[in-house]
């Protein structure tokens, strides 16, 4: 046989068998040459998925700390899904990686708000001082029957212990009328007692040692407490209500019980005035 006539009897007998043995026999040597290649096994491309997921996974985290907290979901969702798809479906291209989007990895930065300007502050008046009011000054009664202010004042004394004591208006009487007779109403000192000059007065008297408005002496109380209108007033009321029936009395006899005066009939010539004052008063 020629040289060459061999291939020339293959090439007719394949020619004659017709392009479908030529198709299958093409198929079979890309089909042979596809199985020499060894398949990667399961467990290598999956630990290289794995890989690629913690080297996404950290690059997320890079990017977060950067762009801020809203790239963390979106990026680590995104590459989750990459890596499942390869382990269970063995579908997915290894050599495609998804890219996270732009707009999960940039932080829109909060928009900057002007600082406001500084308000002009207007001085505040200044506080009107308020008026100063004097503290308002005890009831002053106007002198009567030709008294004096400073008598009327002590008249006024002998008057408000006769209230305290709920005592009626003629124990007031009695007392006024007393006190025209001993010293017409004044405060008076004795030099007898020179305690008595250091305390208010209104003159000084010598009858032995009496002081005060009623000229009580020192068995009546202390030179402090006779020197008081209000303390030597309480005084004489309650000797005054020692007496029985003293409200029956007429106003000379009930004081002369009281003050024992060398004078007893000299008490009556004041009870016009001592009433007129009660009057004022009460």
């Amino acid at each position: 046989m020629l040289p060459g006539a061999d291939e020339d009897q293959q090439l007719n007998g394949a020619t004659a068998r017709g392009p479908r043995h030529l198709r299958r026999s093409r198929r079979g040597r890309h089909a042979t040459r596809f199985r020499l290649r060894a398949p990667v096994p399961a467990d290598i491309r999956r630990y290289a998925v794995g890989a690629v997921a913690v080297v996404a996974i950290g690059l997320s985290a890079t990017l977060s700390a950067s762009a801020g907290p809203a790239a963390v979901p979106a990026n680590t969702a995104a590459f989750a899904v990459d890596a499942e798809r390869p382990a269970a479906g063995e579908q997915a291209s290894r050599n495609r990686a998804r890219k996270p989007a732009d707009s999960a990895n940039k932080a829109t930065p909060a928009p900057t708000k002007a600082a406001p300007a500084p308000a002009k502050t207007t001085p505040a008046p200044a506080a009107t001082p308020p008026a100063s009011t004097a503290a308002p000054s005890p009831t002053v009664h106007a002198p009567v029957g030709g008294l004096t202010q400073a008598e009327m004042n002590n008249a006024v004394a002998i008057i408000d212990v006769a209230r305290q004591l709920s005592l009626p208006r003629r124990a007031a009487v009695v007392g006024i009328a007393t006190a025209l007779q001993e010293s017409h109403l004044r405060n008076l000192a004795n030099p007898n007692l020179p305690q008595s000059l250091q305390h208010p007065n209104e003159g000084v008297g010598y009858d032995y040692d009496s002081v005060g408005l009623f000229q009580q002496r020192p068995s009546w109380g202390s030179v402090d407490q006779l020197m008081n209108p209000h303390e030597s007033a309480r005084r004489f009321y309650a000797a005054l209500a020692q007496i029985p029936g003293w409200e029956q009395q007429a106003v000379t006899i009930a004081a002369q019980m009281v003050q024992r005066s060398a004078f007893p009939d000299a008490y009556a010539k004041w009870e016009g005035l001592a009433q007129q004052i009660v009057d004022a008063v009460m």
